[in-house]
């Protein structure tokens, strides 16, 4: 387990705790540079928890951020999904907004639908940075993935037009391709049923997000190959912000978990000193 590991990153990841920042369950990895350049708060994509953040945000604390990944309302070990059911965007983002307000300026980091929840959240408060990783896109840009993937999920989303009930994950063979077996199990094991409304609006009808409300730094990042959030897509996303989009080659839809996460940290990194801090 320890292997590839530093000795300043082994002592991070033991170091990390479970907390309560206001309405959300999170995890923190406390650093011991005590003039942190900033705080760093991760928000997890669809169907998954706070975990997925476990190397990349021991990382970025043992490089002296402190860093925080919250669970999505419902997400965290031991929750009731059936209180998912009518749960929307809205909700899951002004949760997030409560999180950056109570930790008071931090750079959100987001990643897949948790990229247009860290978008909705930065309209509603101020946050120094606005980071989005294989961001799923606001309204006036289509979703467009893989056609295998956009079958499957009209079928999915709407098999049966008045269910209410939690969504359960499919389709982990798009979204899940790059990891390693024993990343997909681990996952796959902790897998999050999500709202059937909400699923229904991150695919087809995305809440409305305008540029003119972010005032901080948007850094746009993404896999080449990603199935899920397309290159093309990533590109209208960052048009809309008036950056350049990062590609990262031959990676996927999972950033912060596929072989090579430490480089894009670095990025973020890099990007965070150049342009927050």
């Amino acid at each position: 387990m320890a292997s590839g590991y530093s000795a300043d990153l082994l002592r991070t990841i033991y170091q990390m705790r479970t907390i309560d920042i206001g309405p959300l369950r999170a995890l923190h990895w406390p650093t011991s540079d005590l003039e942190a350049p900033q705080t760093l708060l991760a928000v997890h994509g669809i169907w998954v928890g706070a975990h997925v953040w476990n190397d990349l945000g021991a990382y970025l604390a043992s490089q002296g951020y402190e860093t925080y990944a919250v669970w999505l309302r419902h997400h965290q070990p031991g929750s009731d999904h059936r209180q998912l059911e009518g749960l929307g965007h809205r909700d899951y983002a002004e949760d997030v907004a409560a999180v950056v307000r109570e930790l008071g300026s931090p750079v959100i980091i987001g990643q897949s639908m948790g990229g247009l929840l860290a978008q909705i959240a930065a309209t509603l408060t101020d946050p120094a940075g606005l980071i989005l990783l294989s961001s799923a896109p606001p309204f006036g840009i289509p979703v467009l993935p893989r056609l295998s993937l956009l079958t499957t999920g009209i079928r999915n989303c709407f098999g049966r037009l008045f269910d209410s009930s939690p969504m359960h994950p499919f389709a982990d063979e798009a979204f899940l391709e790059r990891l390693r077996p024993e990343q997909r199990a681990r996952l796959t094991a902790y897998r999050t049923p999500e709202p059937r409304r909400l699923a229904r609006q991150l695919a087809f009808w995305p809440p409305v997000v305008r540029a003119s409300q972010v005032r901080c730094p948007v850094f746009v990042g993404a896999g080449d190959e990603d199935p899920v959030i397309i290159p093309w897509v990533t590109r209208r996303i960052a048009a809309r912000y008036r950056v350049i989009p990062t590609f990262y080659q031959g990676r996927g839809h999972m950033l912060n978990l596929e072989p090579g996460w430490r480089a894009v940290g670095d990025d973020l990194m890099r990007w965070v000193e150049r342009f927050v801090a």
